[in-house]
Formats: C-alpha cells, structure tokens, sequence
C-alpha cells in the first residue's frame, strides 16, 4: 500500500532481504530518529492515515492495531482505570482527535503532508479543530493531574487535550516530589495501575504491593508508609494527599 501510494519499492527491498526501517525516512522521537526533511513523523503518519478510514469506532479502533482488546491475547489494559470503566479513548481520545492533534504540530512545523491527511477528519472530543492542541509523540502525551487535580480523586473523566509539557512529566519519567522515587514504582505500569486485575489471573499484576503489604492498592496507599519507612510518617513527603484513603476498596 505505501509503494502504491507513494511511489516507493518497500515490498521489493523486503522480498529481497534488505527491508527498510520506517524511522530512516519518518522522523521519531522515541528512537531519537531525525528521518528526512519533509516527511511527517511517524506517529502523525500512522494515525493519520488510519483515522479516514476508522473513524467513528471510539477504543475498537486502537484495539485493531494495538493489543488493547478485552477479548485479545495481551489485554494490556488493565489498570484501576479499566476497572473504573474506562479505555483507551479518555486519556488519548478518539482516533480522530487523536490523529488530528499528531497531524497539527506537523502542520505547524511547515510539513505539507499534514493537510492533505487532515482534510476530512472531523473532531468528536474538541469543538472544531481550533480546539485542538497540538503535541509531539512520545514526548507529550495526557497528564495525570488533568483527572486527578492536586492528586486527589479525580474530577474528570478524561485527560485528552492536555499533554505533558515534555519527556521528563510522562508517567514512566516523572518522580515523586523527593525526586528519588519514580511513580510507577508505587503505582505500577501505566495500563497496570494497582489495583489491576489480570485476565490470565487475577493478582498476576498486583505482586509487587501484595507480597510487601498484603494488598493490591499502591505501596503505602491508605496510610501504610511503614511498608517502607521504619516509622509513621504524618507529612505527604511524596506528593500531596497521598496520606489519603484509596477509594477503591478491592481485596
């Protein structure tokens, strides 16, 4: 499809063992791939193209290509905010929008591509392309603190259209405010947030805070700092509230 497109001999190279890398041509962030001049990155490409001809499908449209689907094999989604109802499109957004605000920022940086990929994708999740704000992959993607304000509960139930300010405010980099512990450490993976619950069995996700507290919640979640202190701390050291009570209430 790409060498109908355009014009390119992909197929061929592949078939006779020299396959090409999309990143030597399509710039990525993530593999720090700077690609030819020009060209669309290849998240805004991908998604892009994807999204004319799979819109209006909400999470079944990621699930196609990613290994999101409740009834696939991986179901990497499977987080307190997957049990809270939730998917893929409250923190991405649907793939419309979610392709429109990739194909924006290259837009904005002059790439002509951008335009020709956008014309006939409408928002569902923004009011009109004026309210969608651009962003880089990889690099910017929603913020937790959009829902969860001041880390408290959360407030809404979806994070789209507000991205991280850069690579060190995503979930993976960012630290508590100590800056010695990362999030994830206490609150497990990104589509695995304890309390998880895993399809294959049930507790496969949750090891880590069972075997050192005896639950599923967060380390030290409801108070329990001396899972890892050796006496009871008063203060939120690591963030704010987070001497609070978890309202989920799974054992």
């Amino acid at each position: 499809m790409h060498d109908r497109f355009n014009k390119t001999t992909l197929a061929t190279q592949a078939k006779a063992g020299k396959p090409v890398l999309c990143q030597s041509c399509h710039p990525d962030p993530m593999l720090n791939a700077p690609g030819k001049p020009g060209l669309l990155n290849l998240s805004a490409s991908i998604h892009g193209f994807h999204a004319n001809f799979l819109d209006g499908r909400d999470a079944e449209a990621c699930a196609l290509c990613h290994p999101s689907s409740p009834q696939g094999a991986t179901r990497f989604l499977r987080g307190v905010h997957h049990e809270a109802g939730l998917d893929c499109t409250n923190c991405h957004g649907a793939l419309e929008d979610h392709a429109l605000a990739l194909l924006l920022a290259e837009k904005n940086a002059g790439k002509p591509g951008a335009a020709r990929l956008m014309q006939h994708l409408k928002p569902r999740l923004a009011a009109g392309l004026a309210g969608i704000q651009p962003r880089t992959p990889w690099v910017q993607q929603p913020d937790c603190l959009t829902c969860h304000v001041n880390f408290a509960p959360p407030e809404a139930d979806s994070a789209f259209n507000t991205w991280t300010t850069g690579a060190d405010a995503l979930y993976r980099n960012r630290h508590d405010d100590s800056g010695s512990i990362h999030c994830a450490a206490c609150h497990g993976s990104p589509h695995a947030e304890y309390p998880a619950s895993n399809p294959y069995e049930k507790e496969r996700d949750n090891f880590g805070p069972r075997q050192y507290q005896g639950n599923p919640y967060p380390l030290g979640a409801n108070r329990n700092c001396k899972v890892c202190h050796t006496i009871t701390m008063n203060t939120d050291l690591h963030h704010p509230n987070s001497l609070g009570m978890m309202r989920n209430t799974r054992e």
